[in-house]
């Protein structure tokens, strides 16, 4: 049997703990919760920013290596992958930190069950799909390619989900310590095959062998045995969690994966790969700060869903992912378009603008962490599927982008009015669900999509020398500056105690 299985029996939580008043997110972190206390954060961040590091660096060396069509057949695989991944997306582990129940050994041994039927279910779809991609694409060697494929999440079904269970009280270890094992080992098998076989199929290796390090490491830390199980009375309120999500991921890989889809229909599989390359320089940061950010807040505003205050949960979620969306976006226009060439050759080199455009569109996919955690977190997933069904309207806002503007830009310019809409929306349906007026928070899309105004045009006019605009732009940028300090000044003092003393304990 595999697990641990402690001494006696594991207590459950009974309850979650009531809504507090005067709420503070720096002691919400460091305090302890059921007497355990946050422990690995700073692992999880280490294993978040790991995964999305070894993921940049695995797509980099392949780019060097394949160059732009077998990078394009890479990306394949990951739309593949991605499409029965979100279809099949129960969001089952986020349960079992949400749910009132979700500590019980019945409810995570359903959870198991559901895992495992998922990476079954997975493997089969990726099989008998694998075909008729490959026809598509008029490439027969992904046929085999994508029945391989199948087996990652065939193994990643059986995962251990104590790494889960446990971040109910704040302990993020497991994960953390899974993460950074996996990511380390899968990038070391991909790198070996790269060299080796000098073709996509490099990727496989590295994919295979992430999800089978992760599951024994799930296995190897977990305090319970693994389990399966089938309680009639947990799956009705799973299944009411779920269903939303399901139908959610369906319109999440339309909204989320049209524009790779498009552009390698549209434009062929060379601009698919050059395409995949750069975005793929801010998407897995942009993942793994996501993927942190929905960790951490996700439980704290479960314990306090009812406050919608200034400086509390929900508000210093929305005040961080804001911050960090427009971080993303300067960074991106800044540091990306000398490094494109460096990283992955001259033939991967774009102009900074169009690079700085989608660095725009992940800025926008990023902020949706905050709708989707305080919707999933208030225990709305309908909320998520309605943000998810707005993202839909990038596709056909891509199609006439193409029509009207040609080529990349056109495409990315109507997902990223698809990203706008979606995020109007979810503010709209939480305003609603928490009983806020309907334009609260409204300002802050109107400084992100103002803050992305500001650094596309910076960005043409530095890429033009046109002196007469750095007149303009650069006192628009200043104000704009002042006007996000302003507004996220609770935020911005949150964050930096939190630093703080993050800083006085590591000394």
């Amino acid at each position: 049997m595999l697990g641990r299985q402690r001494r006696g029996k594991c207590a459950a939580v009974a309850a979650w703990h009531p809504p507090r008043s005067n709420f503070d997110e720096g002691q919400a972190l460091t305090e302890t919760t059921a007497g355990r206390g946050r422990r690995g954060a700073k692992l999880f961040l280490v294993g978040s920013l790991t995964a999305q590091a070894c993921a940049l660096l695995r797509y980099t060396i392949l780019a060097r290596l394949l160059g732009p069509e077998q990078l394009g057949l890479v990306a394949v695989l990951t739309l593949a992958t991605n499409f029965f991944e979100m279809i099949s997306d129960t969001g089952a582990d986020r349960f079992l930190v949400q749910d009132r129940d979700g500590d019980k050994p019945e409810v995570q041994s359903l959870v198991q069950l559901v895992f495992a039927l998922r990476g079954l279910f997975m493997a089969i779809g990726l099989a008998l799909a694998a075909w008729p991609i490959a026809a598509w694409f008029g490439e027969p060697a992904l046929i085999v390619g994508l029945a391989v494929l199948g087996f990652a999440p065939l193994i990643g079904g059986l995962l251990h989900l104590d790494l889960r269970r446990l971040q109910r009280t704040n302990d993020f270890r497991i994960e953390g310590r899974g993460m950074v094992a996996s990511e380390l080992l899968g990038l070391a098998a991909t790198l070996v095959a790269a060299f080796a076989t000098r073709d996509y199929t490099a990727v496989l290796y590295g994919l295979i062998t992430r999800s089978l390090v992760l599951v024994v490491v799930s296995h190897i830390y977990a305090e319970r045995a693994y389990r399966w199980a089938w309680p009639a009375e947990h799956v009705r309120r799973l299944r009411t969690f779920a269903i939303p999500l399901i139908i959610n991921g369906v319109l999440l890989f339309a909204a989320s994966q049209s524009d790779r889809m498009m552009i390698s229909g549209l434009l062929g599989l060379e601009a698919l790969g050059r395409y995949t390359a750069i975005l793929l320089l801010v998407l897995y940061p942009s993942m793994a700060i996501s993927r942190f950010v929905q960790g951490i807040h996700l439980p704290l505003v479960a314990k306090d869903p009812l406050n919608a205050s200034r400086a509390g949960p929900a508000d210093l979620l929305g005040g961080q992912s804001l911050l960090l969306a427009l971080g993303m976006i300067i960074g991106f226009a800044v540091v990306a378009p000398p490094v494109v060439p460096l990283l992955f050759g001259h033939e991967f080199q774009q102009a900074a603008w169009l690079i700085a455009l989608i660095g725009v569109l992940q800025g926008g996919r990023f902020l949706r962490v905050w709708t989707v955690t305080l919707a999933l977190g208030i225990g709305q997933s309908r909320i998520v599927t309605a943000n998810t069904l707005a993202r839909a309207l990038g596709i056909p806002a891509a199609a006439l982008g193409y029509a009207l503007i040609g080529g990349v830009a056109g495409v990315v310019s109507g997902f990223i009015f698809g990203e706008l809409a979606a995020l109007v929306t979810g503010v709209l349906l939480l305003n609603r669900a928490r009983n806020k007026p309907a334009a609260y928070d409204f300002d802050r899309i109107v400084m992100f999509a103002s803050g992305s105004v500001i650094v596309l045009a910076l960005t043409n006019t530095l890429e033009r020398q046109w002196t007469w605009g750095l007149a303009v732009l650069i006192p628009a940028a200043i104000a704009f500056t002042a006007w996000t300090f302003n507004r996220e000044r609770e935020t911005v003092r949150s964050g930096l105690e939190l630093a703080a003393r993050m800083l006085k304990r590591a000394k």
